[in-house]
């Protein structure tokens, strides 16, 4: 195991933070779509993401969706960097180690927390962060253990400090997938949200008003059990908002059929959320209201299809296109006052 992490003083940061005229601090999460590299890892499934196979996997390959993918992060941070990135569907620290250094958002200057999970295909979760704009203090890695059933990726948590000394908790998520049935799986996804809850629950009996945001790949949508029912995250995104509450700020498109995260059988739907607490909606020191989340909805990740536009996927069976992912991005502007 590998977890990267670089921890400067926080007087440090917060003298950073004094120079810097900047007071608001862009977050990310985006599904990159099977992020392999081109070589077999001892133990996992990923023979599919090799020369010799099907899908002839080759490094050229491997490093034209690495700055694809790092073109998608450098769109994002469109007024400057993105500091905290959540990445789903990344096969290991070298894939990490890559595209932060051998692509053209080198110069960001991220640092990254990851560590090899259970997963028999070899896909991790991962977060990105920028150490003057985030500094990690405390990771974890929650595993999921599903009684007569394969292994899955880790949930990663982790708490640390923004430039204003204030503390912020971000979860990164890739809840197990509805393959094999939707009813079938529904109880895995219960499982994790029910992780992800008891790890709320306890930031929310010790810290008065903790800072929280939830983001990833959640494989359900707003109204499913694990969401709504066991996650507790709310869809009303009316004020007043409750500090110890958890608020959906994908919310907004939730009755929208022109546009989601991701696109099946035709049909825009939201699989990847923004979930915060309420301590980040009342205005006060860090605020996560303005315009909220937002889809990266941009006309170089879409292609035509048959009811309009779709994610510009990276593969489609066994062939390898051009594209970026079968998601969309996502991220919010969380303004420090």
């Amino acid at each position: 195991m590998k977890i990267q992490t670089l921890i400067p003083s926080i007087f440090l940061v917060s003298s950073l933070y004094a120079a810097d005229s900047t007071q608001c601090i862009r977050i990310m999460s985006y599904n990159c779509e099977n992020l392999f590299d081109y070589e077999h890892d001892e133990g996992k499934e990923d023979f599919e993401y090799t020369e010799f196979s099907a899908k002839h996997w080759t490094k050229s390959k491997y490093y034209a969706k690495l700055h694809r993918t790092a073109s998608v992060i450098a769109r994002c941070g469109e007024w400057g960097d993105v500091a905290i990135v959540g990445l789903v569907e990344i096969e290991n620290e070298r894939v990490l180690r890559d595209l932060t250094q051998k692509t053209q958002i080198k110069k960001a200057g991220y640092s990254y927390l990851h560590k090899e999970s259970d997963d028999e295909r070899g896909v991790d979760v991962a977060l990105l962060y920028q150490p003057e704009k985030f500094t990690p203090l405390k990771t974890e890695f929650i595993k999921l253990n599903f009684e007569n059933s394969r292994p899955t990726r880790d949930i990663l948590f982790t708490t640390g400090v923004l430039p204003s000394g204030d503390t912020l908790s971000v979860f990164v998520n890739h809840w197990p997938s509805r393959y094999g049935g939707e009813v079938e799986t529904e109880s895995k996804r219960i499982e994790a949200a029910n992780a992800v809850r008891h790890k709320v629950d306890s930031l929310f009996a010790v810290q008065k008003d903790p800072n929280i945001i939830i983001v990833g790949d959640f494989n359900d949508y707003f109204d499913n059990k694990s969401l709504s029912q066991t996650l507790e995250a709310s869809t009303d995104l009316s004020s007043p908002y409750e500090n110890k509450r958890l608020y959906n700020l994908m919310s907004k498109y939730k009755d929208r059929d022109d546009i989601g995260t991701h696109k099946f059988q035709g049909h825009w739907g939201i699989l990847d959320h923004v979930i915060v607490s309420g301590a980040l909606l009342d205005g006060n020191r860090l605020d996560a209201t303005g315009d909220g989340a937002q889809i990266g909805f941009w006309e170089f990740l879409l292609e035509k299809d048959k009811t309009g536009v779709a994610p510009k996927r990276s593969f489609k069976g066994d062939f390898t296109t051009k594209g970026f992912s079968d998601h969309l991005p996502v991220y919010i502007d969380l303004e420090i006052k």
